[in-house]
């Protein structure tokens, strides 16, 4: 039984939060009221996840879309099931389902969180997107500020047929936007954050400059600059002295064209009235100011140094070619998901060789993406060996560029299968990804890391359907639990959840009360044990939501696993 595994061990602190994607509009300023979007939390951008380092946070996602969905929270190496990338961490959330993200051991810093089905690379461009800020534990460990105010910049290209077509600051138009007010003698935060799905920006606040203070959630040695490129995926925080009074643009231009304004927003001293900025003035350091390059990077803190000798080094060739009609993107001439895995072990220091061989028209940018671990940016002047600058998203610049190559190096510290893409949406969902898969099995339960659904935990994963017809009264699916061949699967089920949930080493944690058994089953020899049901085909069972787990057995210490949460809801 379980009540009599072992005496309940007392609760990490922990954040719960409620996440929903929805259908519905948005207010993108004057002359666009109520434009078509889907949303998190019915905002644009969604709402900022806020936690202090060392705290667990749990966010239960739950997908009121009209199509299946799953969530990824963008540069926190997280334990491989809390990816959030379909069919590698965890299946997709059906419509109508939820399931509970557990992230344990953040990383300070400025994150973002949207979504990473394979099916639906579109619904980041649909409005799907947020922000989320981890403090550290000691605040010595972040510069002083005054005032912090998030920047999350988008492109918005009419994902639903709607009358605004360009780019949003903070889910506005440059019409929309409201003033950041601060005291003269202050210090200003800003926490850019490029959430767009094609779209590289430059930024800069007139009359300012800006202290580079972070990049990617990292922190790193004060650079002042004029102005700041922002690749897709990237983030950088910023320290501005408010030494200058007046009412000033804080302007965002494209990459590829500092010279024209595409949105702003404003930030206004106290006390000082007059018009704004107008919307289309370019500020000098927008397109003349010092731009932060990465040789300018370096660590604030001494990190695994760059070695000459990395345990292994893959190249990583950026490059393009035609498919009857369609342009493939490509790395290393293969295009997802027809690619060969690059296979590393535990504790390795591996490297990528990056070369940007694309070109059409015009040759292309491409945000590199690496999920589950920070990597160091090798070559940088500032940062040299010791201090190289740690970012998880690297911008490679257009062939015949300098940045049109560059080298990365990164601990292969979090056992699973990762994906490593371009983070251009177009890009991306012609096949510019690859996979990086660890050898072995970490965590001793005798599946492989690259299969495991938690790879780091020895422990049942229970699955629901991704078909939403299973879910309806009258329908036909199976839960499924991955574990060890030869093992028994126990589903158990319960109208309640504990609160909180309650850690029972080294079995698990225990998310149910008031439980009951519902079947028993064999785990067959390809890790998986099913148990299908029929819902009875009654309407009024519409609403209906069960709380589960699986108790697996095993010759582990204890004898049983308990797995994560999963709901079920009738729909």
């Amino acid at each position: 039984m379980l009540v009599s595994l072992a005496a309940p061990l007392l609760a990490q602190s922990a954040v719960n939060f409620t996440l929903t994607a929805a259908e519905g509009t948005a207010d993108l300023g004057p002359g666009y009221p109520s434009e078509t979007a889907w949303t998190y939390n019915g905002s644009l951008p969604g709402p900022t996840i806020r936690v202090t380092e060392g705290q667990l946070l749990r966010v239960r996602f739950q997908n009121h879309l009209s199509q299946d969905t799953i969530l990824h929270f963008h540069g926190q190496p997280l334990p491989g099931g809390m990816d959030g990338m379909s069919a590698i961490s965890r299946p997709v959330v059906a419509r109508g389902q939820e399931f509970l993200y557990e992230l344990p051991n953040l990383h300070t810093g400025t994150y973002w969180f949207h979504p990473h089905s394979a099916n639906h690379h579109d619904q980041l461009d649909s409005g799907l997107y947020g922000v989320l800020i981890v403090d550290p534990a000691n605040p010595a460990n972040d510069p002083v500020a005054d005032v912090d105010q998030t920047i999350v910049l988008d492109d918005w290209l009419q994902p639903f047929g709607g009358a605004f077509n360009g780019h949003l600051l903070n889910g506005k138009s440059s019409a929309g936007q409201s003033a950041i007010v601060v005291q003269p003698g202050q210090r200003l935060r800003l926490r850019f954050v490029n959430a767009a799905a094609m779209t590289h920006y430059v930024v800069a606040l007139d009359g300012h400059p800006m202290t580079v203070t972070h990049a990617d959630g990292q922190r790193v040695q004060p650079v002042v600059v004029g102005a700041l490129p922002i690749g897709i995926g990237e983030r950088y925080d910023v320290i501005v002295d408010c030494n200058n009074p007046g009412i000033w643009s804080l302007a965002a231009g494209l990459l590829q064209n500092r010279s024209a304004l595409v949105v702003r927003g404003v930030v206004q001293y106290a006390g000082q009235t007059g018009p704004w900025p107008a919307a289309n003035y370019v500020p000098a350091n927008l397109a003349s100011g010092t731009l932060l390059d990465y040789d300018m990077l370096a660590s604030y803190w001494p990190v695994t140094p760059i070695t000459p000798t990395p345990n292994q080094t893959f190249p990583a060739v950026l490059g393009q070619q035609m498919s009857g009609m369609n342009m493939l993107f490509t790395i290393n001439g293969a295009a997802y998901p027809n690619v060969t895995p690059w296979l590393v072990n535990q504790g390795e220091i591996v490297q990528i060789d990056l070369a940007n061989t694309t070109y059409q028209g015009q040759s292309m940018y491409h945000p590199m993406h690496l999920h589950g671990h920070l990597f160091r940016l090798m070559g940088t002047t500032a940062g040299g060996t010791t201090h190289a600058p740690q970012k998880d998203t690297v911008l490679i610049r257009r062939t015949g560029q300098p940045g049109a190559n560059m080298s990365i190096q990164f601990t292969a510290d979090n056992p699973g299968r990762w994906l490593f893409h371009c983070h251009d949406m177009m890009h991306m969902m012609n096949g510019m990804m690859t996979l990086l898969d660890y050898s072995g099995d970490a965590d001793g339960d005798g599946i492989p890391n690259v299969a495991d659904l938690d790879p780091v935990t020895a422990g049942p994963v229970l699955t629901v359907p991704e078909d939403p017809a299973a879910f309806a009264p009258g329908g036909i699916g199976a839960l499924t639990a991955q574990w060890q061949p030869g093992q028994s699967i126990t589903f158990l089920v319960s109208m309640f959840e504990a609160n909180p949930p309650v850690p029972m080493a080294p079995y698990g944690t225990l998310y149910l009360s008031s439980l009951t058994w519902l079947a028993t089953v064999p785990v067959a020899g390809n890790g998986v044990a099913s148990y299908p049901y029929i819902l009875p085909a009654d309407p009024n069972l519409s609403g209906f939501r069960i709380a589960m787990q699986v108790m697996g057995s095993t010759n582990l210490p204890g004898g049983v696993r308990l797995s994560p949460f999963q709901a079920f809801n009738v729909r």
